[in-house]
């Protein structure tokens, strides 16, 4: 068996504007960050093997070091309660892979990372689990794009006999009145061969008329 935790849209840093007094909308923010403890205790409870975290971790691509550094600091922990399975972090559309963003190489968040944190900062990203499961991924390099990113992960060759799990932000969505940014195909996981699709950036409820 094997045991995986996805999660996605942390939006870490996000500011409410006026939708809330100032002490709240400071409170929502930090209760962000108290979730990944959550999200990883959950993780711990149920000896999952991996955590695949499906995009918009944080609200934009440079979120200040007040939130990285939070972020590290619940990682950091981790580290020290003994968490060593892997969990892997793919940039979405608010926090896309540029220069100068969170999740390059340059950037003192990714330095401070424990070694079980991976970062997807390529197109071509492959991760093997163990000897049977494997994950792909593919980051978004900018806040909106057409680009199927699932239909750029690799196909499965024959006799290839793992678990397959692709990783991507976007969406199936496809609704008359809603910007669709980077669509998946809804038969993705089909073409690309792959047991499981682990997606992100869809947190709201829509009714289709």
């Amino acid at each position: 068996m094997l045991k995986l935790l996805h999660t996605a849209d942390w939006h870490i840093g996000k500011q409410f504007g006026k939708q809330f007094d100032h002490e709240v909308s400071k409170k929502l923010a930090r209760d962000r960050v108290s979730v990944i403890e959550q999200i990883m205790g959950r993780a711990q409870q149920y000896n999952v093997d991996a955590v695949l975290c499906a995009g918009d971790l944080f609200d934009e691509p440079d979120p200040g070091e007040q939130w990285w550094r939070a972020v590290c600091d619940v990682f950091t922990k981790c580290d020290k309660a003994g968490w060593n399975r892997p969990v892997i972090l793919l940039p979405g559309n608010h926090d896309p892979l540029t220069h100068g963003s969170v999740f390059s190489n340059q950037h003192p968040f990714r330095r401070d990372l424990p070694d079980w944190i991976h970062v997807v900062d390529r197109n071509d990203f492959e991760l093997e689990l163990n000897e049977r499961a494997v994950v792909y991924a593919t980051p978004c390099h900018s806040t909106a794009g057409d680009n199927d990113l699932a239909l750029t992960l690799p196909r499965r060759n024959e006799g290839d006999e793992r678990i397959r799990i692709g990783l991507v932000h976007g969406s199936t969505f496809d609704m008359a009145g809603y910007e669709n940014r980077f669509p998946v195909s809804k038969d993705a996981p089909q073409k690309r061969g792959l047991d499981y699709l682990a997606i992100g950036d869809t947190h709201s409820f829509r009714e289709r008329q």
